[in-house]
């Protein structure tokens, strides 16, 4: 396997790793409202599973670090291969529209990740 075949081959894995993010946030931000939809469509007290929804939406703020960790590492492993002159594109296509600008993403201020 050469660098440009590795390259592309971590692409993917990167690509699949964010798609499984993304997709653990869809899935916890439907988890929640279905409990609180379907507590109000059956005349559920509010106070029934009030103490799982708050563990399902403590987890929200994880998984959004973890996200912010994932893109950054993304954004790092671009400039690494522009530099190295490895080609990480092809098979997984990437995203349907991205920013302009590639570089280095902070991390969220502190104040925002609390909030995130």
């Amino acid at each position: 396997m050469n660098q440009d075949q590795f390259g592309r081959d971590l692409a993917e894995r990167l690509q699949t790793a964010e798609r499984a993010v993304d997709l653990a946030v869809a899935a916890v931000c439907d988890l929640g409202a279905v409990m609180v939809r379907g507590r109000i469509e059956h005349g559920i007290s509010a106070v029934v599973g009030q103490g799982a929804l708050v563990d399902v939406m403590a987890v929200l703020p994880l998984i959004a670090r973890s996200r912010d960790r994932l893109v950054r590492a993304h954004h790092r492993l671009a400039r690494d291969a522009r530099t190295m002159r490895i080609d990480w594109t092809g098979r997984c296509g990437g995203p349907e529209t991205k920013p302009p600008d590639d570089g280095e993403v902070p991390l969220l201020p502190q104040r925002l990740r609390r909030v995130a």
